[in-house]
């Protein structure tokens, strides 16, 4: 598996494994540490209502730098350069749902 970075001026990094959920990257001046772990629980999402859950959606969704993102997450994917490492049915059809609403 790759891991990009891309900082707010669209420039892109590399991360690379130290150890088994340790990855670093370099910037121009900097060196960053990522550390990946598992949890069954994502950022305390599970602990939301159901109508909390759906707000939540909606104001992500409704919101222009996110959808641009995913716009160019497909492209890049589309020209073989893809930040996404799952399941690609389930990303196509986030995709979609997002470009129909909009």
């Amino acid at each position: 598996m790759k891991i990009y970075v891309k900082n707010d001026d669209g420039k892109m990094y590399e991360a690379f494994q130290v150890d088994k959920n340790t990855y670093t990257f370099k910037t121009e001046n900097k060196t960053f540490e990522l550390s990946l772990s598992e949890s069954n629980e994502v950022h305390g999402f599970s602990n939301l209502s159901a109508e909390q859950k759906k707000r939540m959606t909606k104001a992500i969704f409704s919101n222009d730098d996110i959808l641009e993102q995913l716009r160019d997450a497909r492209k890049n994917r589309d020209s073989d350069f893809s930040y996404y490492s799952g399941d690609e049915m389930e990303f196509d059809k986030l995709v979609d749902e997002i470009n129909s609403d909009s």
